[in-house]
Order: structure tokens, then C-alpha cells, then sequence
């Protein structure tokens, strides 16, 4: 039988219900024990999918958040519509007494403690025991009238098109807009190529509810009608844009892509809140980050480009960006740099006390780029991640930029490249020289601190496409090295 616990006298009453749908349904409405309410959800509602139980249950609900989301990892569209169907009923006997006091359904992946420590599997040191529910999801401040319902969830637009349970969560909510609000969080517009047919779904979204927004493979004079609707983000704190498409003809392009970049820099300053930006693969951003930077009015936690071009001056206004004052996580991987990376350790001394992760991973960086910053490495007293792979760096290179990591105590992980002393004129790695290398790289760090999770990884290996890692465990090999 193992060490597993008997079943209590509250699990075999609700196994006991659960088998008898008409009995279950009838207790539900005549009013079950508040504790029994959320394990019996959790475990008819969605581990048996009995749909009913569910539709009854929703209006019994005796706290104010329902927070489905944590459950609904895949999303069911049975399930979903028995939850509004439940919601209907609620709606509809507001009046009665006994009524639940059910106020926000939250449909996104949130407060899974709620569920863990009312059905028993929440980890909590033993000596430190709270049975009481985390705190649920808040109520939209944007839902306007106090006795609304506000619907809590996230959209994903592909081709201008909602998935099929978003579809009905939508139009289920426009129907009701006199008693719900939908509030959604995050919202990701996804190869949308005919942009105009998704506006219906943007006009109806409350947009300042929305937190963060990722708009990827969007053509690039779509911004220009999207740029207003952007703009009425007021709260949102991620924004993340990725592979803008040119369909302009040639002579016309220059003065069109103008058009949309004004269009884009005049919506980022009504950003008030914004505090991660990531940008990828925007050609566009070439030559124009002090225009992308200068214009935001509260200073960026984390900025992420990649697949870029940064020209010199692109790279000379980082330091000089007061947006950036308070850097935590900058990522400039498989981006294309200017040789003159001065600014870069200019930047990472105005950074040294809040910079947490630094990522320069597949730069193609060679000595002279990383000798200008390495120096300003060391003063990152709060690094706790760097990705150095991919970079074209010597032995003596390397040694020098390890004498300096060696001194970040607060560092988890590391990554780094393999030393060009190890390729052959093939790039074919020399497995003798890997190991015994990379175990002298390792050991300038261990004499300076203990390290948690290194590695020295090789490119890709021309003929198996493998590459060579050294750990502090071990070395791992591919085939094919002389």
C-alpha cells in the first residue's frame, strides 16, 4: 500500500457524488459545505469532464474568483460553454438569496495555488501550514459598473482569425455587454497579413486592460492602422514586435517606411507603463533606436533586440538613453554589431548595480569588439545569467574574460564559447584540446567561487551538426572531431 494516506471522510463523499450526477447536481443547489466546493470542482468539473456538475456548480461559487485558466491548460470548448452557461444562470438569479458571490472568471493560467491548497497537494513547509486560497484574480477597475462579471482571459489572433473557443468566449461576451466584461490581459497578433479583418475584435477589446502584446509577421504599412489602437494601451508593460514585412515597390519604400515609423514613435510615448520591449528581426530599427528609446517616458526593465542591425550611432546612444538607467535584462543576440562596442561597457557601467542577465549569444563577436567591454563586465555585480556563445573568441581572450566573470558571486549560469584554438581549418574541434582547454577555462573560476551551471559549447559541427559541451560534470563529444 505504500506510505499514501487513506482517503478522508470528505474525498469519499465527494466520490460517492460524483458517481450520481442527478444526486451531485441536487446537493450542489440545495447547498454544499463551502470546502467542499473547489475539490469537488476540480475533480468532476475537469478530471472527469462532467459538464452538468459544472453548469450547476458555477453559480454556487461562494468566492468572488473562479480561477478555471489553472486547469484549462488545453482549451476545451464543452467545458467552456458549461462554464457560461453556468454564468448565465447566476446572471439571471442575482436576486434570489443563496446565490453565489461569483464576480470574475479568470480563463488565464494563474493561481494555481488556489486549487493545490484546497484539493490537498499544495508543497508548503510543514512548520508554515495556510489553508487559506492565494489571492484570487482581481476584478477588472475598468469594468465600469459594480455588479458586472468581468471575463479575465487572453486573445490569440492568427491570420486576423480567433481560435474556436475564443471565438465563442467573444461573441458570448459581446451579447452581453450590458452585464460583462471581457478584460484580456495579453493579446498576440499572429501573421496577420490582412490586419482589416481583425479590427471588429480590436474595436471591441477594452484595451486598457491590456498588459502585454506581441504582434509578429505584420506588414509594415499595417502599423498605420494599428498605431491608434496601440496607443490606447495605457497599461501595458510588455510590448514585443517581431518580422515586420516590406510589400512597398521600389522608390516608394523610403518615404512610405517613414510614414509608419512616425506613426509607430508617436503611439510609444502614451505608454506609460511599459517596461519590457523586445524587437525582432525589425529592419526598420536600423539607425533608428534613439527614436525607438528616447521617446518612452518611464525607464525599460528589459530590452531584447534581435536578428537586428545596430549601426555605430545606434550603439552610441545606449549610454546615453536615460530609459535604460535601470537595466535588468539586456539581449542583443544574433544581432549584427558595429566593431566599436565601447558604448556597450558604457552601458554596462551605468548598469552595474541592477543588470541581471546579459545575452549576446551568436553576435559573431571577435577579440577586438569584446575587449571594449569585458572591463565593465566585472562591475555587474547582480549578473546572474551570461550567454557568451557563438562569439569568435581566442584562448587569451577567453582567460581575460573569465578572470573578470569569475568575480560576479551571484552568477547561476553561464555559457560560453569554445576557444578558436580548439577548430581545426575544417571547424572540426580537436577533442584532446577541448578537454584539457576547457578544463583550465573551468578552473579560473573555481578559484575565485564555486560555480553553479557552466558550459563551453562548441558551433555546430559541419558534418553531424552536434556540438561539443563541457560542463562541470563531464564533456560531451560529437563524432566527427580529428
Amino acid at each position: 500500500m505504500g506510505d499514501r494516506a487513506p482517503p478522508t471522510l470528505q474525498q469519499l463523499s465527494r466520490e460517492s457524488l460524483l458517481k450520481e450526477e442527478a444526486l451531485a447536481i441536487s446537493a450542489v443547489v440545495a447547498g454544499l459545505p463551502r470546502l467542499m466546493l473547489p475539490a469537488m470542482f476540480f475533480e468532476g468539473a475537469f478530471r472527469n469532464n462532467q459538464t452538468n456538475i459544472l453548469r450547476a456548480m458555477v453559480p454556487a461559487w461562494p468566492f468572488t474568483c473562479l480561477p478555471v485558466g489553472a486547469l484549462m491548460k488545453t482549451p476545451h470548448l464543452e467545458t467552456l460553454k458549461a462554464l457560461l452557461d453556468g454564468l448565465d444562470v447566476l446572471m439571471t438569479e442575482e436576486a434570489c438569496p443563496g446565490v453565489g458571490k461569483l464576480r470574475v472568471l479568470a480563463l488565464t493560467d494563474v493561481d494555481s495555488g488556489f486549487w493545490s491548497i484546497w484539493t490537498g497537494t499544495y508543497e508548503k513547509d510543514c512548520c508554515h501550514q495556510d489553508t487559506r486560497p492565494k489571492k484570487p484574480v482581481e476584478k477588472c477597475p475598468y469594468s465600469g459598473v459594480k455588479n458586472y462579471l468581468s471575463l479575465v482571459t487572453d486573445l490569440k489572433l492568427v491570420n486576423s482569425q480567433l481560435g474556436e473557443c475564443a471565438m465563442y468566449l467573444w461573441r458570448w461576451a459581446q451579447q452581453r455587454k450590458g452585464s460583462v466584461h471581457l478584460c484580456c490581459r495579453k493579446l498576440e497578433v499572429l501573421e496577420s497579413y490582412y490586419l482589416s479583418d481583425a479590427m471588429d475584435i480590436l474595436r471591441s477589446v477594452d484595451l486598457r486592460c491590456i498588459r502585454e502584446l506581441k504582434v509578429r509577421t505584420l506588414w509594415i504599412e499595417d502599423m498605420v492602422p494599428f498605431g491608434p489602437y496601440l496607443g490606447q494601451m495605457r497599461n501595458l508593460h510588455t510590448l514585443v514586435l517581431e518580422r515586420f514585412m516590406n510589400t512597398f515597390r521600389i522608390g516608394e519604400a523610403e518615404e512610405l517606411e517613414k510614414d509608419v515609423m512616425n506613426t509607430l514613435f508617436s503611439q510609444l510615448p502614451k505608454l506609460h507603463c511599459l517596461q519590457h520591449l523586445y524587437v525582432d528581426d525589425i529592419y526598420v530599427l536600423v539607425g533608428s533606436v534613439a527614436q525607438w528609446l528616447g521617446c518612452l517616458k518611464k525607464p525599460l526593465e528589459t530590452l531584447s533586440i534581435t536578428f537586428c542591425h545596430l549601426i555605430q550611432r545606434d550603439l552610441d546612444y545606449l549610454p546615453q538613453c536615460l530609459n535604460l538607467s535601470g537595466l535588468k535584462h539586456l539581449c542583443l543576440s544574433q544581432t549584427i554589431l558595429e566593431e566599436g562596442l565601447e558604448p556597450l561597457g558604457k552601458l554596462l557601467e551605468r548598469v552595474k548595480d541592477t543588470l541581471q542577465t546579459l545575452d549576446l549569444e551568436k553576435c559573431w563577436l571577435e577579440d577586438s569588439a569584446f575587449s571594449a567591454f569585458v572591463p565593465a563586465l566585472s562591475q555587474c555585480s547582480q549578473l546572474l545569467r551570461i550567454n557568451f556563445f557563438s562569439n569568435k573568441l581566442s584562448l587569451p581572450l577567453l582567460r581575460r574574460l573569465l578572470h573578470h566573470t569569475a568575480k560576479l558571486h551571484k552568477l547561476t549560469e553561464e555559457l560560453y564559447p569554445v576557444p578558436l584554438e580548439c577548430y581545426d581549418d575544417r571547424g572540426l574541434v580537436f577533442r584532446e584540446t577541448f578537454d584539457e582547454i576547457c578544463s583550465e577555462l573551468l578552473d579560473i573560476l573555481r578559484c575565485e567561487r564555486q560555480p553553479k551551471a557552466v558550459r563551453f559549447v562548441s558551433t555546430i559541427c559541419p558534418k553531424c551538426y552536434q556540438c561539443f559541451v563541457y560542463g562541470l560534470d563531464s564533456g560531451h563529444h560529437c563524432l566527427c572531431g580529428p
